[in-house]
């Protein structure tokens, strides 16, 4: 079997907030790699913990998986309505209850071919020859509904982890087939609302991947009032361009809140 060859970093800044409620996980397990990125609702108690449940509730499903993932698809889907009931029980279980909510976006890297999910405003991006061939669509009102301009809908977001009993409508990537020196990067809202496209695109580009991607996370904390920042990188290549799995830690005021809307109000990619 061809082994999978890649090189992939991760940051996590706090910004100018008091706290990281961001979460995130790079993680190989079998033949599969696993990149996911949460981002707790600070308009909601407890949204570190909501976060952390989902990136929790990935890794223990992708330790205890069998190998290869006959479907990848049917794992992230599982991982995100897994991760809602756990919340969900989570909140029930304080004193009174409470709601906690998250984002999440997953990635599947497998057999040279990605697959990819998401909730809520945290993106996913495939930056190939220079340019955005893919871009998740954000559950927020402001891709839902023409209130770009409207302060109070810049934040909302409209589908998420935790809140209603009812798991969230999953949005799903067509999976992809990677090229060399293509990157998937994987980042919360704290990145791409302050950091223009095509400067994220030029960074990751760099020749040093961790360089290009701490620049991007520190030009986002330069901004006034900066959310957190977390984000992945990974770029797919030969044995010449990087090693198996060569990874970074992370560095350890508009609040966002999910609004529960019915689904016949959005439209949008499924």
């Amino acid at each position: 079997m061809k082994r999978q060859f890649y090189e992939a970093k991760r940051i996590s800044l706090v910004g100018d907030r008091r706290n990281n409620q961001d979460r995130s996980i790079l993680l190989e397990a079998g033949s599969a790699t696993l990149l996911a990125v949460a981002d707790g609702l600070g308009g909601h108690p407890k949204g570190e913990v909501a976060a952390q449940l989902f990136i929790d509730t990935c890794e223990l499903m992708l330790r205890n998986a069998e190998h290869p993932l006959r479907d990848p698809r049917r794992f992230m889907h599982q991982c995100i309505h897994r991760a809602h009931h756990a919340i969900i029980n989570f909140g029930d279980r304080q004193t009174p209850p409470i709601c906690p909510r998250s984002t999440a976006v997953i990635a599947i890297v497998q057999h040279g071919k990605a697959w990819w999910a998401h909730v809520g405003d945290s993106r996913l991006y495939l930056i190939r020859d220079g340019g955005v061939l893919v871009q998740t669509h954000d559950h927020s009102l402001v891709q839902h509904i023409d209130h770009a301009r409207r302060r109070p809908a810049r934040s909302a977001i409209t589908r998420c982890l935790g809140g209603l009993d009812q798991p969230p409508e999953v949005s799903f990537g067509i999976p992809m087939a990677l090229q060399e020196g293509d990157t998937l990067l994987l980042c919360t809202d704290g990145l791409w609302n302050q950091v223009p496209q095509d400067d994220l695109v030029r960074l990751m580009g760099a020749e040093d991947l961790g360089a290009g991607l701490e620049r991007a996370g520190h030009m986002a904390a330069s901004r006034p009032r900066s959310d957190n920042i977390t984000a992945i990188a990974l770029r797919w290549g030969s044995p010449a361009r990087g090693a198996r799995h060569r990874t970074s830690d992370p560095d350890e005021q508009d609040e966002a809140e999910c609004l529960d809307l019915p689904a016949s109000r959005l439209q949008g990619n499924r």
